[in-house]
């Protein structure tokens, strides 16, 4: 069914898309990582299996939350691109 638009004024209120969110859940990540590896750096022992868990395991949510970042910027972009794309015809 299609829409009447005679009626679009375009001064309709939209809002953005934010990243800052997803930005800050990454840089934390990181921060927790470097701290880690300067709390080991800092004992200047052996490091134990914990340590080595530990360590894997932030280093795993860095990666996923970096991922998880990357593909919605792209899902987002190849949205906008998509409708662009359909209004310039």
């Amino acid at each position: 069914m299609a829409q009447d638009l005679s009626f679009f004024h375009g001064d309709s209120i939209q809002s953005g898309f934010g990243v800052q969110t997803l930005f800050k859940l990454v840089s934390d990540a990181t921060v927790s990582a470097k701290t880690k590896l300067l709390e080991i750096k800092n004992r200047r022992s052996a490091i134990s299996i914990g340590d080595m868990f530990e360590m894997q395991m932030l280093m795993n949510h860095l990666s996923q939350l970096s991922e998880m970042s990357t593909n919605v910027v792209a899902a987002s972009n190849a949205a906008i691109s998509s409708m662009a794309r359909n209004i310039k015809g």
